[in-house]
């Protein structure tokens, strides 16, 4: 087995590493912050350490590879992808695995990060993966974009926000010669749904769907549109396509079209059937 480990850096790494005279005073002279920000990264360091030794203890081949860095690297050339860090780490790696290749997100902050897609920690890693054969396994579906029939982007795990970058400006964009004026629209998969049908008060989608939901932002009464492909013209003249929260964004001007189709799966190790549960039970 050939494992691909991606790793992210901890907030004190990248704060006490700024230009920012803002960010260096604050981590200076807030000690309560700076102890907070080096606690989590001793733990974020602690826990890679531990998933490098048990690879190391298995004899098992595998290349560390940083986050921002994945780009440069061929996930299809190994058989596994584990993750180590949240759910911000698992997305940005969802976007450069084909469907052949499974998915393992392990939470190094699991106090500070829910980790919904991780299926474990620290605690557990090594029994995880020592009975990896045998754990749960689900495909979750991936979205595909399309401006003015081209492809674009990554593969969407997620959800994907057509908004104006101006948050205080209203977006306009018609569907089926319907059209609407709100904060934006909202499209989830079944793993992207779960947060954002709790906030809005509706119930998710079933995780392994290969339907996702359309949601008006910022309208009253607002109902989840199910469906499996929808394009969307844009009336706003500087809109913005944001793909999985913050991890990249194109334009979308007026005049343009938008095209969402179901896409490829991941294969997602663990049982985030049971971590959606948990989630919703918590905030319940």
């Amino acid at each position: 087995m050939n494992v691909a480990l991606i790793y992210k850096k901890s907030a004190w790494e990248l704060f006490s590493g700024s230009d920012d005279n803002n960010v260096n005073s604050f981590i200076l002279e807030d000690e309560s912050q700076r102890d907070l920000l080096l606690e989590s990264d001793l733990v974020q360091k602690q826990t890679i350490d531990l998933v490098e030794k048990t690879l190391f203890g298995e004899n098992i081949g595998y290349k560390k590879i940083y986050r921002s860095t994945i780009g440069e690297y061929d996930l299809s050339a190994f058989d596994l992808v584990i993750t180590v860090g949240g759910d911000g780490t698992f997305l940005e790696a969802s976007h450069h695995i084909k469907a052949n290749t499974p998915i393992l997100g392990v939470n190094s902050d699991p106090q500070r990060s829910v980790g919904f897609f991780c299926a474990c920690n620290s605690e557990n890693f090594e029994n995880f993966f020592n009975g990896l054969s045998i754990q749960p396994k689900l495909q979750l579906n991936r979205l595909s974009l399309f401006i003015d029939k081209s492809p674009i982007g990554p593969p969407v795990l997620n959800d994907v926000l057509f908004a104006s970058p101006n948050p205080a400006a209203t977006t306009r964009y018609q569907i089926n010669n319907n059209s609407y004026r709100n904060s934006g629209l909202l499209i989830s998969t079944g793993a992207g749904s779960t947060a954002w049908s709790f906030q809005e008060g509706i119930d998710p989608l079933p995780l392994e769907t290969k339907n996702f939901q359309l949601l008006h932002r910022g309208t009253r009464n607002t109902e989840a549109i199910i469906t499996t492909g929808v394009v969307i013209h844009s009336l706003t003249r500087k809109g913005t396509i944001f793909i999985d929260g913050d991890h990249c964004s194109f334009s979308l001007s007026l005049g343009q079209q938008l095209e969402i189709k179901s896409g490829t799966p991941i294969t997602v190790l663990g049982d985030i059937n049971k971590k959606r549960a948990e989630f919703l039970d918590a905030y319940d």
